[in-house]
């Protein structure tokens, strides 16, 4: 168990591995105050449900935190965090297809490599969080692993008022979105990982929101309402100044499912778009 196991030819890791800051968050936060071992998924073959860049931590004196399967390994990967704890020393791992573990099985059938580095010195964590509490796209780089780009979870801004607004902000709080129901904008506030979203029947008082989300870094920007309404609405804008690349940048209708009048399943829809263009 002491020795590193490797996959004897595996090919480079494609790709910089991506994950979202609110899934790294408590794996860094366990590490942070006194270090300890962090896991990460450095190699794929196959097809396998957690993503390449995935985080296990093992903090000093306390119990892991985060998963790398759904049981498989964890278990394992726990008895060599110790190990490595104690001679600082990175270690990698190859669990599934390929592996000298023969009693370990992953039921995908895939091959997984997990990398596990001893954290000495936290600091590098916590400069990481604090970039991270600020909603700041950040790239976590500590030696013998592949930077991580940590991005942060989209936030909605919701505009409106009714049963469609409601639901809208509170299914995205539900899914574990941060959610600002707002009466006004603010485009200084608003930054690249925001969408704002209006639901209003009364589409004339959405135009100074969306001039006002227009001027922002918003990376979506929808409306609730029918094709008509939002052509209504451009010709509105148009008729102001606004120029077309900006009014171009308004969705509608917003939602995948075309044409519900469902204020539950309109909020499904909307939101699977949003995150749809978040990624």
């Amino acid at each position: 168990m002491n020795q590193t196991t490797r996959f004897p030819t595996r090919a480079p890791v494609s790709g910089q591995p991506i994950l979202s800051a609110s899934e790294a968050r408590p794996m860094l936060e366990a590490l942070s105050p006194a270090g300890g071992v962090i896991a990460m998924i450095t190699w794929i073959d196959g097809a396998f449900y957690r993503p390449l860049g995935a985080l296990m931590a093992f903090p000093v004196d306390g119990d892991a935190i985060g998963s790398l399967s759904s049981g498989c390994i964890e278990g394992d990967l726990a008895l060599h965090a110790a190990e490595v704890e104690e001679s600082g020393e990175k270690r990698a791992l190859l669990y599934g297809k390929g592996s000298p573990f023969v009693d370990i099985r992953l039921p995908c059938g895939s091959g997984i490599e997990v990398t596990l580095m001893p954290i000495r010195n936290p600091a590098p964590l916590r400069a990481t969080l604090a970039q991270m509490e600020a909603r700041r796209e950040v790239t976590l780089a500590l030696p013998g692993l592949p930077a991580l780009v940590l991005r942060p979870d989209p936030r909605m801004i919701v505009l409106g008022e009714g049963p469609e607004a409601e639901g809208f902000a509170t299914l995205a709080y539900a899914a574990g979105y941060p959610v600002t129901h707002a009466d006004n904008l603010a485009p200084d506030d608003i930054d690249p990982r925001s969408a704002v979203v209006l639901f209003f029947h009364d589409h004339e008082r959405e135009l100074n929101l969306l001039s006002s989300a227009l001027d922002s870094d918003a990376f979506w920007i929808g409306a609730q309402g029918s094709r008509t309404a939002h052509a209504r609405r451009c010709a509105a804008l148009r008729d102001r100044g606004l120029p077309k690349s900006a009014i171009d940048r308004i969705r509608g209708p917003i939602g995948l499912i075309p044409g519900t009048r469902d204020p539950r399943v309109l909020a499904i829809s909307v939101l699977a778009e949003v995150i749809e263009a978040a990624r």
